[in-house]
């Protein structure tokens, strides 16, 4: 009969120390992941350019990545300083990230398609290379904080906790950025009924927020709108991208890494190259990225012009109240999944939430219809919250697998490892951003036209953002069957490697 496993107290994460880590996720989210959901909104439907384009330039960002994150993970693995190998260029990569934030939206209007263009390019360049500089550190950290099965699982479990609070407040993003830009330039005609909640809110600000550093009459509200509520986000790069740079302690640090020599980045490549578990993970990850992101913009155009007929702050309003849903069921569901993930194997249990989440988005069959457009909530919380807790324990895997990686190469690699495993992860991100651009254009969608397009594009747009994913996440599910380390293997190979080296 399958039990409980107790942890000892000396693999536990000190709580500050746990809760300054978990919530130091969010600074990822704010940084990249509401980039991503903003991306085609604003700089197609706001600034006018090509989705083709916008698919395009962040391919380039994507692949810009899969350059910079290896070369980073293995700088943090080799570099010796007095506060450890990940804390310095986290420290330094949460300012330069917050700085760079808001060029991408102070763009001036006025330039041409191809000025615009390159603007953007540049300014990501930028952007995602001291955003790396954060990011690869602080997952390196992650895998090095505990070396105990369990312990693992409930990091990532506090991790999915403030991520999911974080992410209430994205859902509302965009209404949001929408009523703000409205406000600003004066056009409370253009918020409808959903939005006017939130308009009443922020009607006393409305003769400051006018007064603020973007607001140019004629442009649209969404542009306006997020040159105000960027600052926001800027702040939340700051605060949550130096929590963990300022109070957490580098755990292997002093006995493990302080004094191994450093390695050569090619010799570093080959032995990620040779980690059979880590290859799981990364073909995993990588068609679950794929489909997932390659429809994501897609879907959201779909809930638009198919779902919503056009009426683009009904659409967000309704996103929102999807997410919000979404996210208060997740909460709910978490104490259950790190009970769970105390007693079955980690492969079991994301074998299960894949499952669940492909029956989800087969829901979106017959719940999303113009019809009742509330009805996107229920495919929403089923797919949104399976794939979550699959996110919530990929790193608790990882972790598993650098220990499997130092059994054989006898260093410790989380750096690496983690930027080895991003690399793919980013490649199937980047040829998911294209093909959602990509598909966009194929279904013959088309701004011009505005909110009533015809019916055999909308058609046809939803059934591709239907398909897309059934397919790429099956693939996902066969590979996962695959994956080699249960919780029996991860602990002999944990117990061989402290008769080799001694505790951590």
């Amino acid at each position: 009969m399958s039990h409980s496993h107790p942890i000892a107290a000396s693999d536990r994460i000190p709580l500050l120390q746990k809760i300054s880590f978990a919530a130091g996720v969010n600074m990822d989210y704010a940084a990249t992941g509401l980039m991503y959901m903003l991306w085609m909104p604003v700089f197609n439907i706001g600034f006018g350019i090509s989705p083709v384009v916008l698919g395009g330039i962040l391919m380039i960002f994507r692949g810009w990545d899969a350059l910079t994150d290896p070369v980073m993970g293995t700088i943090s693995d080799n570099t010796h300083t007095r506060w450890g190998r990940r804390r310095p260029f986290m420290f330094a990569g949460a300012i330069l990230t917050a700085s760079i934030y808001p060029f991408f939206w102070f763009m001036p209007m006025e330039w041409g398609e191809h000025a615009k263009q390159i603007y953007l390019t540049c300014v990501g360049l930028v952007f995602f290379t001291m955003f790396t500089t954060w990011s690869m550190p602080y997952y390196g950290m992650q895998m090095e904080l505990t070396p105990n099965y369990d312990e693992r699982s409930r990091l990532t479990v506090w991790m999915a906790f403030f991520g999911k609070l974080f992410f209430l407040g994205i859902s509302w993003f965009m209404p949001f950025v929408l009523v703000v830009g409205a406000l600003a330039l004066g056009d409370s005609e253009s918020i409808t009924d959903e939005g006017a909640f939130l308009a009443k809110m922020l009607a006393p600000l409305q003769s400051w927020l006018s007064t603020l550093p973007g607001v140019n009459a004629g442009e649209k509200p969404i542009v306006v709108g997020m040159r105000i509520a960027c600052w926001l986000v800027v702040i939340s790069i700051l605060v949550f991208g130096l929590l963990p740079a300022l109070l957490v302690k580098e755990r292997y640090y002093k006995k493990a890494t302080a004094k191994q020599p450093k390695e050569r980045f090619w010799k570093s490549i080959g032995e990620s190259l040779r980690c059979k578990p880590l290859w799981v993970l990364i073909g995993v990850s990588f068609f679950l990225s794929l489909g997932t992101h390659a429809v994501k913009s897609l879907g959201l155009y779909v809930n638009i012009y198919y779902v919503n007929y056009g009426d683009l702050t009904k659409a967000t309003v309704i996103n929102g109240w999807r997410e919000t849903v979404s996210i208060f069921v997740g909460l709910a569901t978490l104490p259950i999944l790190i009970k769970t993930a105390e007693i079955f194997d980690k492969r079991l249990l994301t074998l299960t939430v894949l499952g669940i989440a492909t029956a989800g988005h087969m829901l979106n069959y017959v719940c999303m219809t113009p019809d009742h457009p509330y009805l996107v909530i229920l495919p929403g919380v089923f797919e949104s919250c399976a794939l979550s807790a699959f996110w919530m324990f990929l790193p608790s895997m990882k972790a598993d697998v650098a220990d499997y990686d130092e059994l054989y190469t006898e260093r410790r690699r989380e750096g690496s490892i983690n930027a080895f495993y991003s690399w793919f992860v980013k490649v199937a991100g980047t040829l998911a951003l294209g093909l959602g651009g990509l598909v966009l254009q194929l279904s013959g969608f088309d701004i011009e036209v505005g909110p009533h397009q015809p019916d055999v594009v909308l058609n046809r747009m939803f059934l591709i953002y239907l398909l897309i994913p059934l397919f790429t996440w099956g693939v996902a599910i066969a590979l996962l069957w695959h994956y080699p380390l249960g919780r029996a293997r991860a602990e002999e190979i944990r117990a061989t490697l402290e008769a080799r080296r001694g505790k951590l």
